[in-house]
């Protein structure tokens, strides 16, 4: 018996010596974890946002534009932005994807709205596009098959840019 127990004194000294002595060694090498970000400029993407319509009926949707405050459309050539505008599945999540992970998307005329919806921009901005107080956008819709237009003041918008108030590119980390 006094055999065994040292035996076993002995073996359990020797493990705990080979397992300390791993623990302690040093690794050559670090870990390094990728950053993302993203230069807007010429990349298409899509900004799912939800869409609130507070009126008593509901209302089908004609077409949404993006404009200035004196009603000029924004184009490419003069403002920096392409869009379309699509209706999203109500339940996507608001954000921004990419093409293959937008999901599923309708045209934006005759979308009907009572209450709470999604939409999704399809966006390709520019070398320098810079924030802009002035952007709108134009909601042409009906109730009842009566026509109205609304101007509405959405701040994603004007605050969209590429370039900073400096003038440098504005990088996107996260």
């Amino acid at each position: 018996m006094k055999k065994f127990s040292l035996y076993l004194s002995v073996l359990f000294c020797l493990v705990s010596v080979v397992g300390c002595s791993e623990q302690d060694k040093d690794v050559n090498g670090e870990f390094l974890l990728g950053n993302f970000g993203t230069d807007w400029k010429e990349e298409t993407f899509y900004l799912v946002v939800p869409i609130n319509w507070s009126g008593e009926s509901s209302v089908t949707i004609e077409s949404i534009k993006l404009i200035k405050k004196d009603e000029k459309p924004i184009t490419y050539e003069e403002d920096g932005k392409k869009y379309q505008v699509f209706g999203a599945n109500p339940l996507k999540s608001s954000g921004i994807y990419g093409e293959s992970d937008v999901g599923e998307l309708k045209n934006i005329k005759d979308i009907e709205i009572n209450g709470d919806g999604k939409i999704a921009l399809k966006l390709v901005l520019g070398e320098e596009v810079n924030e802009d107080s002035e952007r709108r956008i134009k909601i042409s819709f009906s109730i009842n098959g009566e026509e109205y237009e609304k101007i509405v003041e959405w701040k994603t918008l004007e605050q969209l840019a590429t370039v900073s108030e400096n003038n440098s590119v504005i990088p996107y980390t996260t």
